[in-house]
């Protein structure tokens, strides 16, 4: 009955999280939204200052404006600054008097999710027809999200603290949870183990949790230390032997959000040291309370770490903020307590049952025990990792072509692959701690080191670009009112010359006969950029209907489709579709 009602609950949950956390609206890295001067904008007189308004708030610190001519120099004066009245508008004063021709703005900017964005565009003073003419046309305006892949450094550092981290969380679970305790095993056992492993501070199990312990910390430490001078580094575009600058330290450190969570991590971590020493103190002086509670309070504050972590990122960027950054810690820390605790049952849980050596029997139940409880919290880990793993998919990945032809999707099914071997080696020992048959052995060992490479494509995946920059090309399909049904096909769907296909059915799901003219009009939802319209001519003999047109941004546009039918009637629909920017 018990187990009944689990399996109900369990089923529940994963239910509720996906009815329920599912993303309202995403969001990439940032983008421009609107420019003053606009793109390509042709103005009379010189402007006194470049303003760029972007869709989200930026970081406060290595933002830049630069305006050159078409000589190559420099026509700003100053530095760029951020606006005091809007957090997403960004502003650079021009020299006074600039002479007529074609200006190229170059920006950058770190989106909110810690991610460098640059781009260009040109603005035109004075006389259009003569600047035509002007070598800087040759200048084409276009933005870019940075590098695809990561540093080989940012990702060393990450897996360090990824490792220490679950090492750290496996050992306090091992000793909180896993391990039975003398109530679950033979009395004569539980004598011998007495309150194990804290009356036997210098057992075998509890020696090797003490040396595990100190070893996680080191590793955390230096993966949560390093990894503020690297992305100094990172930010400011220079290489590590630059990364100390008293002040790229410091504005990393006060103007941007990788500061703020890199000092609550870094907080957390010290307290972290103040608990690891008292458990290690009260273990000495078999306080079995005292360090029953403090091995809980290490535990939380490892998660709370974690926690930090959640607010940097792609979560971060997320419109859906809270509800993002959420479900990134529940499957941050869902990960972490699975691989951790198969960690302890490689490690820890021989030596363990070792203790009860003198009584067959009590090693048996002690061990088999354990591989129970971890198998319950294993499930439920699976769950949430289901549950917050689709989300993310929602949130990142906008269409099945992005997931199979994108870094970002790629990657992704590399990670869920293996995560599904280490899901089908938790099955296996499953089985084999209900039926009691030989030990998990080597199986431990595969599902551990297979964790470790998921930590890696983890690590991966939160430091490059979403797949929402290439999310190709697409098939947007509508019903109108009057039953006419309409298909369009955008292909690639990126910035740049595009072609799009138009099929026009009649009520009755046939080819649409008299087609005169469809009338394309796109519109760009993020910018005032004006309309690019395509006017494509019917032919009798060609279903789909089809023309290219260029379009200059990637981000949310809607296109309209107007046909012209032979009898004078028209027939309109209109779309909404992600455009992407590579």
């Amino acid at each position: 009955m018990k187990k009944r009602h689990a399996t109900k609950a369990l089923i529940a949950l994963t239910l509720y999280c996906l009815l329920f956390s599912l993303p309202s609206s995403v969001s990439a890295h940032a983008y421009i939204v609107a420019s003053s001067p606009g793109e390509n904008e042709v103005l009379e007189e010189a402007p006194a200052q470049v303003s760029i308004t972007f869709n989200e708030p930026i970081e406060q610190a290595f933002h830049s404006i630069q305006v050159t001519d078409s000589s190559g120099q420099q026509a700003t004066a100053g530095e760029s600054r951020m606006d005091d009245a809007h957090s997403a508008r960004l502003i650079a004063d021009l020299k006074p008097e600039l002479p007529d021709g074609i200006y190229t703005v170059n920006y950058k900017v770190l989106s909110s999710d810690g991610h460098t964005v640059t781009g260009t565009f040109p603005f035109i003073i004075g006389d259009a027809a003569a600047a035509a003419h002007n070598p800087a046309d040759a200048n084409q305006p276009g933005s870019s999200q940075g590098q695809d892949w990561p540093k080989l450094s940012l990702l060393l550092l990450r897996w360090l603290q990824y490792s220490g981290l679950a090492i750290y969380i496996g050992v306090l679970l091992f000793h909180l949870l896993l391990l039975p305790q003398r109530r679950s095993i033979a009395e004569s056992a539980a004598r011998r183990l007495q309150n194990h492993p804290y009356a036997l501070a210098k057992s075998p199990v509890w020696q090797r949790s003490k040396q595990l312990l100190i070893l996680s910390l080191l590793l955390a430490a230096a993966g949560i230390g390093l990894s503020l001078p690297q992305q100094a580094a990172s930010d400011a575009g220079v290489p590590w032997s630059q990364a100390w600058n008293p002040a790229w330290i410091k504005d990393t450190l006060s103007l941007t959000s990788f500061g703020k969570a890199w000092t609550a991590e870094m907080i957390l971590l010290l307290m972290l040291a103040g608990l690891t020493a008292a458990l290690i103190i009260f273990t000495k002086k078999q306080s079995r309370l005292a360090a029953d509670l403090t091995a809980a309070a290490a535990l939380l504050t490892t998660l709370g770490i974690l926690l930090a972590k959640s607010f940097i990122g792609h979560a971060a960027a997320a419109s859906g903020r809270s509800m993002a950054i959420a479900m990134n810690f529940l499957h941050q820390a869902s990960s972490f307590l699975w691989l951790g605790g198969l960690l302890s049952l490689a490690l820890l849980l021989p030596a363990a049952a070792e203790a009860t050596r003198s009584s067959s029997g009590s090693r048996s139940q002690l061990y088999w025990e354990a591989i129970r409880r971890f198998s319950i919290l294993a499930a439920g880990c699976v769950a949430i990792l289901l549950c917050s793993g689709v989300y993310a998919g929602m949130l990142h990945i906008p269409t099945w072509y992005a997931l199979l032809h994108s870094n970002y999707g790629l990657i992704l099914l590399a990670k869920s692959g293996l995560t599904l071997v280490m899901l089908a080696l938790g099955l296996s020992a499953f089985m084999r701690g209900r039926r009691r048959t030989r030990p998990l052995g080597r199986g431990v060992w595969i599902e551990f080191v297979t964790g470790l490479i998921v930590l890696v494509l983890a690590a991966i995946l939160s430091n490059m670009p979403t797949a929402l920059s290439s999310p190709g090309p697409i098939q947007l399909k509508a019903v109108t009112a009057d039953g006419y049904h309409i298909s369009v096909q955008v292909s690639p769907n990126t910035v740049g010359e595009n072609r799009i296909e138009v099929t026009a059915l009649d009520r009755e799901q046939k080819p649409l006969n008299g087609i005169e003219q469809i009338t394309l009009t796109l519109t760009s939802l993020d910018m005032d950029m004006g309309t690019i319209e395509l006017a494509i001519p019917g032919r009798s003999d060609s279903i789909p209907l089809n023309g290219n047109a260029i379009v200059t941004r990637g981000g949310s546009w809607r296109l309209q489709v107007h046909i012209l039918l032979s009898s004078l009637d028209s027939v309109d629909s209109s779309f909404t579709f992600q455009v992407g920017n590579k």
